[in-house]
């Protein structure tokens, strides 16, 4: 059978192979905190410093990962499907989607926002930052890093472009000198792009996950509505998830070696 509208969700599962810890799993420093420490809004506001150290570490992590050969084959298949409407919704913030992608065939739809963006507190402004403020060991110390590629940067929202300036070894806005936050979706938000997700979801006529564990929600909640609107439902995932009874059909192991080889079944 053809499938003409594809939605694939994407999720950490994904990245294993490009060597990244889970945001549960970033051990050492971070084994001490509790979640809501350094990802909510009611972190950030009682302690911002800890919270973009944290969120350094993260960035230093990503920019040394690499795209695998599941990500570099999600972009093959957009690129000899020219004639298809494929979409990636990814849950993942480490970049890997957009640096697989030198093209821009893909173009996620980064539900959970970014590890290389952050955005104005005041006026919501996002900015393309590719800098870690902090080091490993918590020091001050802003460092660049490549975040994703060359071509996918705003030039002109890019931050650093601007007169930069911090308070307290925190960045400032150059919209409205006021704290810069990371563009991500934390504990207790609302995640982005919902108004365009659904659309997708309820017209698709092939869902694929890949690589998520169906517990978070509402991502979790897509392969219900995509299979309520009459698509055919594929999970590809080392252990089955919970809506298992959704999925059509369930093929098991690592990302690296069954996304390729089902892709290719499509073409």
């Amino acid at each position: 059978m053809s499938y003409n509208n594809i939605v694939i969700l994407t999720g950490a599962g994904i990245s294993a192979d490009s060597g990244l810890s889970t945001f549960r799993d970033s051990g050492g420093l971070w084994d001490k905190y509790r979640l809501e420490e350094i990802a909510t809004p009611e972190a950030f506001e009682e302690n911002p410093q800890l919270v973009w150290k944290f969120y350094s570490m993260r960035k230093i992590e990503a920019a040394q990962a690499k795209p695998n050969l599941a990500h570099f084959a999600l972009v093959d298949f957009t690129k000899k499907n020219p004639q298809k409407n494929i979409t990636l919704i990814t849950q993942n913030v480490d970049g890997l989607h957009h640096r697989a992608d030198s093209q821009e065939d893909l173009s996620p739809l980064c539900m959970h926002g970014s590890l290389n963006e952050s955005r104005c507190t005041h006026c919501g402004t996002v900015y393309f930052d590719d800098y870690a403020y902090f080091n490993l060991d918590g020091d001050y110390a802003p460092t660049k890093y490549n975040l994703c590629n060359e071509t996918q940067r705003a030039t002109d929202q890019y931050l650093h472009h601007y007169k930069f300036q911090y308070k307290n070894f925190l960045p400032l806005s150059p919209c409205c000198n006021q704290s810069l936050r990371p563009h991500i979706v934390w504990f207790g938000e609302f995640p982005l792009l919902m108004e365009k997700i659904h659309p997708l979801l309820q017209k698709c006529d092939l869902f694929i996950s890949i690589g998520t564990s169906g517990n978070v929600y509402p991502a979790a909640g897509f392969l219900q509505i995509a299979k309520a609107h009459g698509a055919r439902t594929v999970c590809l995932n080392k252990e089955e998830i919970i809506q298992h009874d959704l999925c059509d059909e369930f093929i098991s192991g690592r990302a690296i070696d069954i996304v390729p080889r089902y892709l290719n079944s499509l073409t």
